[in-house]
Order: C-alpha cells, then structure tokens, then sequence
C-alpha cells in the first residue's frame, strides 16, 4: 500500500476560505480599535489644553487666546488638525462673566477618522466633552456623541 503525503487541492481550498472568513471578521474590528485609539489621542491633547486653560483663568482671570501662552503643541503623529485660526483661539470669550471657551479638534483630511465621519472633539469650560456631529460648537445632547458614551454612533459611522 503507497502512502501520500501532502495536502489535496481541496484541503487547501478550505484552509484559505476559512483563513478569509477570519480576516473578513478581524479586520473592520482592527480598524475599530485603531480609530479609538487615535481618537483616545486627541481626547487627551484637549484634556490637556482644557487643564492648562484653568491654570491660565487661575493666574489671570481670562483663558489664553494662543495655543504659544499656554506653551502647548500638537503632539506629532496625531490624527487631528487645528482649527482654521492655528494661532488665535476662536473659541476664547473673555468679555463675558465668567470668561468661556470651547475648542474643537477636526480629523485630518484622508485619514481613516475623516473617512469614517468620526467628527470633530470638542472640548469647553464648562467640562462638556464630545464629539461633533452637526458642527455647532455646542454640546447638543441628541446629536452629539458624550466621550464617556462608547456605544454612539455619529451618522456615517460604521
């Protein structure tokens, strides 16, 4: 009796089926969690800022109008861009009492954040963090996404 050794065409089919099916699964799931991870990125930099702004309002009693006052910069790498106004804090009134601020972080054109419509971070004085779905600069409960709600969807998002 002559033993073969080796795979038959249709063992090695169904390695290759079942190996896809698993990365079908895996990859959309990986992608997921690189998103959080890069949107986790950018939370932290507007906690920071958010931080840092206080601290000024302590000392000064007004929020800084630059990002240069409160010595801070973009950490390399993030998925995030500035604002149009890169050097003047659009978001800042210090004319009212008490002064305010709101400050938002866009994803980067081409990216997998700004092709998911992930929308904008924001972040303002009175600790309000979200993400921005109708670009309002306000916290709008109904549309807008809480940083502590892990399971909501921004339209688009999938």
């Amino acid at each position: 009796m002559r033993y073969c050794r080796g795979f038959t065409l249709i063992e090695l089919m169904i390695v290759v089926v079942v190996v896809a099916l698993l990365a079908a699964i895996a990859y959309p799931s990986f992608r997921d969690h690189i998103a959080r991870g890069q949107r986790s990125q950018g939370q932290q930099f507007l906690s920071d800022f958010a931080q840092r702004q206080e601290q000024f309002l302590l000392d000064r009693r007004q929020y800084a109008t630059t990002l240069q006052t409160l010595r801070i910069d973009l950490p390399t790498g993030m998925k995030y861009t500035l604002p149009a106004l890169t050097d003047a804090l659009a978001g800042v009134d210090n004319t009212t009492n008490p002064p305010s601020f709101f400050f938002c972080l866009a994803p980067t054109a081409g990216t997998y954040l700004a092709a998911r419509s992930d929308g904008r971070i924001c972040i303002n004085n009175r600790n309000e963090r979200w993400r921005e779905a109708d670009n309002n600069n306000a916290f709008d409960n109904g549309t807008d996404c809480a940083w502590e709600n892990r399971s909501c969807i921004l339209s688009g998002e999938g």
